[in-house]
């Protein structure tokens, strides 16, 4: 029952709302499914800035205080080793800004926890499925935490579909349709005069929200401190900026030992420092930047938009004799690389490994939603294939892509994400 109750609401969903018009539902079958203790934990991870991943910057922490972005130490906002529970850090922290308002954004909570990076993937999936689009941008998690009177920012547009699931308090969200940004004040609190313009959604525990990404909105939580954890599908994207992430990539790599500093001899009007860059811009060869541009493709396109890699776990050694398949929804795509290795991509990550024809086929069958017989395939292989294949398998055990059966007992030894 609970399944076709859920295949009904995301038929009407694509047919009426997705990109069309704004849902507000008290009572939603489809549900976070994160429980306080993860979320707490994510956040506690996103407040050690050791833990943002380099060249995403994720996760992204935001604190406003009476409607102003703070620039100061934010971890008092965040969860403390004293906070036994959610309950506790939402206590403290108002206890701390009871005469003032506040609110806490942190995106990219995917970034440093699996369980988040698996509810926002599964839920890229399930609007692919039911919609037939995957989003050009990206696609994030995030939590909106506070009591405050209005958004900081006002009304404003984000381009970006976005999911709404209220686990503490109450969220009021004000939608325009874009037809009426003219007669809607953006960027400020004053918007009272289009307020009886504004599609209402209410955002409680059990309910689910969603407006479509060209609609101007505003959100409000004055009465209590309310927790929000929102997935967000961003619709723009720039494919120039694909190629410079990647290139830019590639020449911090290439960067070499000893580069002069910024204030080296400057010859023929450039900088030394750029000039070094520059030589080493003319030493890519095409198939290097092919690569590296298929490598940042593939992170999106495994991951379900999110950008980054699932958080890896410990690695699971996969028996000789069982059988391999990939798990649900796993995305696995490959690629003989420039420099004659394999690259396979899965999970929004990437491993390079040895070239071998052998290997290429295993890795196909699996991407194709084949099972694998491990002990047939090393019976009809050649024997250099067998510990490059078990090299990938391995990696992909840590990121949850695999299913693994023992040919002796019958039972799954690891397991991609049970949501």
């Amino acid at each position: 029952m609970a399944g076709s109750e859920t295949d009904r609401f995301w038929k009407e969903f694509a047919s009426r709302h997705w990109e069309q018009e704004p849902l507000s539902l008290p009572s939603s079958p489809v549900q976070l499914g994160i429980g306080d203790e993860e979320l707490l934990r994510a956040l506690v991870l996103a407040a050690d800035p050791e833990n943002r991943l380099e060249g995403s910057g994720l996760p992204k922490v935001v604190v406003t205080v009476d409607g102003r972005t703070q620039p100061i130490d934010t971890r008092v906002f965040l969860p403390l080793a004293e906070d036994g529970s959610l309950d506790d850090y939402l206590a403290r922290v108002d206890r701390h800004m009871r005469d003032h308002e506040w609110s806490v954004a942190v995106s990219g909570l995917h970034a440093v926890s699996a369980p988040l990076w698996d509810r926002a993937k599964r839920m890229s999936d399930d609007v692919f499925r039911w919609t037939g689009t995957r989003v050009a941008g990206r696609v994030d998690i995030d939590t909106f935490i506070g009591r405050y009177t209005s958004t900081n920012v006002g009304v404003h547009v984000d381009h970006a579909g976005n999911f709404g699931f209220t686990l503490r308090g109450r969220k009021t969200l004000l939608t325009w349709a874009p037809e009426h940004a003219e007669q809607v004040p953006q960027h400020t609190a004053d918007y009272a005069s289009a307020r009886g313009l504004a599609d209402v959604l209410v955002g409680e525990p059990g309910a689910l929200t969603y407006f479509p990404s060209r609609q101007l909105h505003v959100g409000e939580s004055p009465d209590a401190v309310a927790v929000n954890v929102n997935i967000a599908f961003f619709t723009r994207s720039d494919p120039a900026a694909v190629v410079l992430e990647a290139v830019g990539g590639l020449l911090g790599r290439a960067r070499p030992a000893g580069e002069p500093g910024a204030d080296a001899h400057v010859a023929d009007g450039i900088p030394a420092p750029t000039a070094a860059t520059l030589d080493a811009l003319v030493g890519l060869s095409r198939g290097e930047i092919e690569d590296a541009v298929w490598e940042h493709s593939m992170r999106a396109l495994t991951s379900g938009g999110l950008g980054v890699g699932r958080p890896s776990e410990s690695p699971v050694p996969v028996p000789r004799d069982a059988r391999v398949r990939l798990a649900d929804e796993v995305v696995l795509r490959q690629r003989t690389l420039a420099d004659g290795r394999r690259g396979v991509a899965v999970q929004g990550h990437t491993v390079k490994v040895a070239d071998h024809p052998r290997l290429e086929a295993a890795l196909t069958a699996l991407a194709c939603g084949d099972t694998l017989d491990l002990g047939q395939w090393e019976r009809d292989t050649d024997s250099a294939a067998v510990p490059l294949l078990h090299a990938v398998l391995l990696r992909l055990s840590a990121w949850r892509a695999t299913r693994v059966e023992s040919a002796e007992s019958g039972t799954v030894r690891s397991a991609g994400p049970v949501l």
